[in-house]
């Protein structure tokens, strides 16, 4: 009988064992699919911070109260259950201390699974043996927190003069700087003056590879921004203030950062094409144009591929125009484009966009009146080399986007691939973030 005894004694013990080797092994297989739902627990969070944010993008943070936050201290807060079964919920803040970058912090909360604390009937052998059964009477809640920073991203004028998703490469010397066409302490009757220059420029880059940002021997009057793990290369140029570029090569201490991580959303077509008007001949205030796009008889026009070579031109007159053009746009020669005083174009293309010669003349001086898109979704190469300074914004960001023009450029760039060449210019219109249609997006993610 005692043999029998300690061989029960010794065959429980191992059961013990078993069991709560098994009761460990799903406690930690369960306890990590919790941990990984809090995640998009917490998403919701800050896409509901985000939507806040962004709601109508006049108003933003400052009908809060009014769509349920509570404000406290100057912060906003707000909870959401998330899953009424297992009552999952958030809890969200947004910080709009800084008014160009609010940050939010969003936090998950998940319930912990049941009776994965302690082996079932605790952690004696007589426990487990006889079944006995002890768990919480209210379930935990596991949790993860996040913050996010914030960046105001405006569709068709990268923040900062030139956003990419790829390298951005300064061939050849040339510069970055802003000015602001609204400031007349920074800009002259609204346009870009060298002696008023602001040193708000941005190259930014989501890319994390080795010289993501080519500055070489450029001078950039602000900052250079790479994903993580990115890096700047600076040999004889400079990054940083209008003091330090006078005066110092290389990188300004606080003027780069590793943190991109901007969206580059794709284009949606302004109309269908075919619905709108057809650009014709004809003469207006007494030159003839071989293309005449009048914003007050239609406001949609569309086109197949356009080449605009010697002894052509198409102006643009008569208030807001969208231009849909299904295929190539190019321009070369004495062919050019104007942009009229009072009107504003809005170019859309399907192909590639090729300026060369005259260019495009934007007589309305403002970068916000000509604004370049892509709809194309396969990457082509992009290039503007015109004798006339562009005056615009060109988003595509599928595209490798290279510009070399001799007289510079006002408004800024983002493509899927930025190339500043032959020393060209670059100068940001700040103003750009008052008439551009503006989205907070997430510029950096951090668990807490």
């Amino acid at each position: 009988m005692l043999v029998t005894l300690c061989t029960a004694w010794i065959i429980g013990i191992a059961m013990v064992s078993y069991l709560t080797l098994v009761a460990n092994q799903h406690r930690r297989t369960y306890h990590s699919l919790t941990w990984n739902a809090c995640i998009p627990v917490l998403e919701a969070g800050i896409e509901e911070a985000l939507t806040q944010l962004n709601y109508n993008n006049a108003e933003g943070i400052n009908n809060a109260v009014a769509h349920n936050w509570i404000a406290t201290n100057g912060v906003y807060y707000k909870s959401r259950v998330v899953d009424t079964n297992d009552g999952s919920y958030f809890v969200v803040t947004i910080d709009p201390s800084s008014a160009a970058t609010p940050v939010i912090i969003s936090q998950g909360y998940v319930p912990a699974p049941g009776n994965t604390g302690a082996p079932m009937g605790g952690g004696g052998a007589f426990g487990m043996i006889l079944g006995a059964v002890s768990g919480q009477s209210t379930r935990a809640m596991v949790s993860r927190k996040v913050k996010v920073d914030t960046l105001l991203e405006r569709t068709g004028g990268g923040k900062g003069g030139i956003n990419s998703k790829g390298r951005i490469t300064f061939s050849g010397g040339g510069s970055l700087d802003s000015f602001d066409s609204s400031d007349p302490n920074h800009s002259t009757n609204g346009q870009y003056d060298p002696a008023k220059r602001k040193a708000n420029g941005i190259a930014l880059s989501n890319s994390s590879m080795a010289d993501a940002v080519h500055v070489d021997t450029a001078h950039v009057y602000g900052s250079v921004t790479t994903g993580p793990g990115g890096t700047v290369t600076v040999n004889s140029g400079a990054v940083g203030d209008t003091a330090w570029n006078a005066s110092h090569s290389g990188i300004q201490s606080g003027h780069d950062t590793s943190d991109a991580n901007v969206q580059f959303d794709d284009v949606t077509a302004p109309f269908v094409w075919g619905s709108g008007a057809t650009p014709s001949a004809g003469l207006v205030g007494g030159s003839n144009y071989t293309y005449v796009v009048n914003g007050a008889a239609n406001p949609n026009w569309n086109i197949g591929s356009v080449n605009i070579g010697g002894g052509k031109s198409m102006i643009i007159t008569g208030g807001e125009v969208s231009l849909y053009i299904n295929g190539n746009f190019t321009t070369s020669g004495s062919g050019y484009v104007y942009v009229a005083p009072g009107a504003s174009l809005k170019l859309y293309t399907t192909g590639t966009f090729t300026v060369s010669g005259s260019g495009i003349m934007n007589g309305t001086g403002y970068a916000s009146k000509l604004n370049v898109y892509g709809l194309g979704t396969a990457s082509s190469n992009w290039a503007y080399s015109g004798s006339s300074a562009f005056i615009g914004t060109v988003y595509s960001p599928y595209d490798n986007f290279t510009f070399s023009g001799s007289a510079g450029a006002m408004g800024s760039f983002s493509a899927n691939a930025v190339t500043i060449s032959g020393g060209a210019a670059v100068h940001y219109d700040e103003n750009l973030g008052g008439v551009v249609d503006p989205q907070y997006v997430v510029s950096s993610w951090n668990e807490l």
